[in-house]
């Protein structure tokens, strides 16, 4: 578990489940955003690779899946392994805040139920052969070796509460930007008026159905796209 720098009460989470981590570390926020996931698989290719069988990787607000609910993620990751292929690319599907969740529920992917799929958001690669390590850009570049044919199916919870999403388009991932690199909170900036999303325009999850592929919510009208930020629509 690395801490980049977080101001609530991540510390505190970690100290709780410091029993059930190999490691915990904490890099300050002043450690460069972009030469993090380089530094966190250097880290994995020195210390863990020779150790392991297999790695997935999910962001602090991401939960991974395999391909159909009818086998956990473990099973499915086996069967992988047991396979030539190296690594797995994910379905981003979007879980996002709306007014139908019920907000006497604490945890996110209790409340969180409404969500759409991202189709074509940049590869999400999240699990794969420890031996086929290499250095990470975002987890968005194809590891070594060969992919699964078959996508998985990763949860995404970028937007818990409206807070949450303020205070990381106005704070944490303010001038972020670097080119064509994380150029959507720079789009969300602009258009705030369009981070609400009604729980209609969204499919929902009960937790035991297969995810519904189909991409009925045009991220595109939230994130943007790469052009420069004030002409992005």
């Amino acid at each position: 578990m690395w801490d980049h720098g977080s101001t609530d009460e991540t510390p505190e989470i970690i100290r709780r489940y410091q029993s059930e981590l190999l490691e915990s570390r904490h890099i300050p926020r002043e450690f460069d955003f972009y030469e993090l996931y380089a530094a966190m698989s250097r880290h994995l290719m020195e210390s863990y690779v020779s150790a392991y069988d297999w790695i997935s990787w999910p962001d602090q607000d991401e939960f991974l899946e395999g391909p159909s609910r009818a086998k956990p993620y473990r099973e499915c990751v086996e069967e992988v392994h047991a396979s030539p292929c190296s690594w797995i690319q994910f379905h981003n599907y979007n879980y996002w805040l709306t007014s139908a969740d019920d907000q006497e529920i604490q945890s996110p992917p209790l409340r969180i139920r409404h969500y759409a799929l991202f189709p074509d958001c940049a590869p999400r690669i999240r699990s794969w052969r420890a031996s086929a390590t290499n250095l990470r850009v975002f987890n968005h570049n194809p590891p070594l070796g060969d992919p699964w044919p078959a996508r998985f199916n990763l949860r995404h919870y970028p937007m818990r509460s409206r807070e949450q999403m303020l205070a990381r388009i106005l704070r944490d991932r303010a001038g972020l930007r670097r080119g064509d690199s994380n150029y959507h909170y720079d789009n969300m900036k602009l258009n705030m008026n369009r981070l609400e999303i009604a729980s209609e325009q969204l499919h929902y999850d009960d937790g035991r159905s297969e995810l519904n592929p189909e991409p009925i919510f045009n991220w595109r009208s939230i994130y943007g796209f790469g052009a420069p930020a004030e002409s992005a629509s």
